[in-house]
């Protein structure tokens, strides 16, 4: 008999190893070396307009002259935030903040799909569709709306039409609650694994997605049976996953 996992596994911010930096590509494409199948990251705009990937309001890295730069991406043009110098090492190279068409082509060329969070929300739902079409990934993408709700998911389905969509827990499944092709395109994240709480996002209808895992919890979350494992950018799903599927015994 075959043993196989039944779930996406999604490496969050990408996976860390060594001098790597989280959301940087050398930290997507590592995920995908250790066979991640989505990866999660973070969109925003500059100000002038350009999607860049970066998970807080600010960017902190590294100039040229190797100085400590801050800088508030969406009051900074997008030239000076990709310029930032996130992490240099021997054998990834000097890495610097993304941009989310650069992050979308390497999801292309790596067959990985992308679960990415609108960090302005309603505001950069349609830009990101857009981008995403440019970049021949739609039906690949997870919009992590944060809570921009039906107005959101309406906008990119016209763009995107084999979207899904993902959102925090119970409160996103009562969001969705009239949306048809919800058990299909909408997963609810928590990190809130009770028997209450995942029960009320099955009874909605919705997917469910396990966030925030590691060594420590997975074993004790796998067994919510989750249509998605979302794994700490410092965790090594590869290992994790592999000692799980060693301990099954489908007889």
């Amino acid at each position: 008999m075959s043993i196989k996992k039944n779930w996406i596994t999604s490496a969050h911010r990408g996976f860390v190893d060594g001098t790597l930096k989280e959301n940087s590509l050398a930290a997507y494409y590592n995920a995908y070396l250790n066979g991640a199948d989505m990866i999660e990251t973070d969109a925003r705009f500059t100000c002038d307009g350009v999607l860049v990937v970066n998970h807080d309001a600010t960017v902190t890295g590294f100039n040229e002259r190797g100085e400590r730069v801050t800088y508030i991406v969406a009051e900074t043009p997008a030239k000076t935030v990709c310029s930032v110098i996130l992490s240099k090492d021997d054998v990834w190279g000097t890495q610097r903040v993304p941009t989310l068409e650069q992050v979308l082509n390497l999801a292309y060329h790596t067959g990985l799909h992308v679960n990415i969070d609108l960090k302005n929300g309603y505001e950069s739902a349609e830009p990101v569709a857009k981008a995403v079409l440019k970049c021949g990934m739609q039906g690949k993408i997870v919009y992590a709306l944060n809570g921009s709700g039906m107005k959101g998911i309406e906008a990119i389905l016209a763009i995107d039409p084999d979207a899904r969509f993902i959102d925090r827990g119970v409160g996103f499944a009562n969001t969705v609650s009239g949306f048809s092709e919800r058990g299909k395109r909408c997963f609810c994240y928590t990190d809130d694994v009770s028997e209450e709480n995942i029960n009320a996002i099955r009874n909605a209808g919705c997917l469910l997605a396990l966030i925030s895992l590691n060594p420590d919890n997975f074993e004790s979350a796998i067994c919510r049976k989750p249509d998605m494992c979302e794994f700490l950018h410092s965790s090594d799903f590869k290992a994790i996953e592999e000692n799980y599927l060693k301990k099954i015994r489908l007889y």
